[in-house]
């Protein structure tokens, strides 16, 4: 019953982290900023993308806690794996390392050069840009989550 809640748990958050990225990036932005012309610290990019962010870094966490869980749970059954188990293990592990250290650069330090404006007024001309490398590495974390939860479906068969 432990290993239900856990994967369940587990799939959750992949599906949040995950969702709300495709959401965000592929079908709110394109249709918010169709007539817009420049990103700025009001625009809805960044109000978007300022919920986004701790929201996938925070699924992050769950994801690889509850990983790192159920590893550990089910240490013993790990003995009877097919060969190249923990090849692709590894794999999907620099994937999950990428995204997580991406969204933890995109969290902790992007959204602040946008989020304290007031205490560094001299930041206000780099906001295009920020916007810019936010939403590029918010797009590069879709995409190696979505190659890390392919492995793992793909795991599941061993």
């Amino acid at each position: 019953m432990t290993n239900v809640i856990i994967i369940f748990i587990h799939l959750l958050a992949a599906g949040v982290a995950l969702g709300s990225l495709v959401y965000c990036l592929k079908v709110y932005l394109p249709v918010v900023e169709k007539g817009q012309t420049e990103r700025n610290e009001n625009s809805p990019a960044y109000k978007i993308v300022d919920l986004m962010a701790p929201t996938v870094f925070a699924s992050l966490l769950i994801l690889i806690g509850s990983g790192i869980y159920f590893l550990l749970e089910n240490y013993s059954a790990q003995v009877g794996l097919k060969p190249g188990y923990y090849n692709l293990f590894g794999i999907k592990m620099v994937f999950v390392a990428g995204a997580f250290f991406t969204s933890m650069y995109v969290t902790f330090s992007l959204r602040i050069h946008i989020s304290d404006l007031d205490l560094s007024p001299q930041n206000k001309k780099l906001v295009p840009d920020t916007l810019r490398k936010i939403i590029g590495l918010s797009k590069m974390t879709m995409w190696l989550i979505a190659i890390a939860l392919f492995l793992g479906i793909w795991l599941a068969r061993y």
